[in-house]
C-alpha cells in the first residue's frame, strides 16, 4: 500500500537545476556623462519634428489567413486615413477588426511622435506577411489522425502625411 502512494527510488526527489558557469566580466572604461547645453537640446528637438511626418504600427502573430487580410489591405492602400478607416469599419470581414486597430495605432503614432495631422494622413504602405502555422491534430476513424493547420500573419501599416 505504501509503495502505491509514493514512488520508490529517486523519482520523487526534486532535481536541482545547476546554473551555467559564469563568464568573466569584461572591464569597461569609465564613461562620464555630461549635461548637454540647452541650445543643443533645442536644436535636437526641432530636428525630430522637421523630418517626414508619418507613423508605423505592427501586429505580429495574429491568428488568421494572410490571404484574407491582403484582400482588405488592397482596398485601403493609398487612400486617405479617414476614408480607409470608414472602409475597414464597414467591410464584412473579420480581418478588418485587426486592420482597424493597427491603422488607428499607426495614425496615433504619427500624431503623438511626429506631430502629424490625422486629416492629412494617407495609407502609404500596408502589407501582411505569413507567420508560423499552429499545428493541431484531429482524431479520425480507424485510429487515424488528420493535421489541422491554423495560420498566423504579421501585419504592418505605415501612414504618411500627404502634401
Amino acid at each position: 500500500m505504501q509503495s502505491m502512494l509514493r514512488p520508490s527510488g529517486l523519482a520523487h526527489r526534486a532535481v536541482a537545476f545547476r546554473p551555467a558557469a559564469r563568464v568573466a566580466s569584461v572591464s569597461r572604461p569609465n564613461v562620464v556623462v555630461r549635461a548637454a547645453e540647452p541650445a543643443v537640446a533645442e536644436v535636437a528637438k526641432v530636428a525630430e519634428v522637421v523630418g517626414p511626418k508619418g507613423g508605423i504600427a505592427h501586429q505580429t502573430f495574429q491568428r488568421g489567413s494572410v490571404h484574407k487580410v491582403r484582400r482588405v489591405l488592397d482596398v485601403i492602400r493609398g487612400r486617405p486615413y479617414e476614408e480607409a478607416l470608414m472602409l475597414a469599419e464597414y467591410m464584412p470581414y473579420k480581418a478588418c477588426e485587426t486592420i482597424l486597430k493597427v491603422l488607428m495605432s499607426a495614425a496615433a503614432n504619427a500624431k503623438n511622435n511626429k506631430g502629424a495631422l490625422k486629416t492629412k494622413l494617407v495609407v502609404s504602405e500596408c502589407f501582411a506577411d505569413g507567420g508560423p502555422q499552429l499545428k493541431r491534430f484531429r482524431t479520425r476513424a480507424k485510429g487515424r489522425a488528420n493535421r489541422i493547420l491554423k495560420p498566423t500573419f504579421h501585419l504592418t501599416i505605415r501612414v504618411a502625411e500627404s502634401d
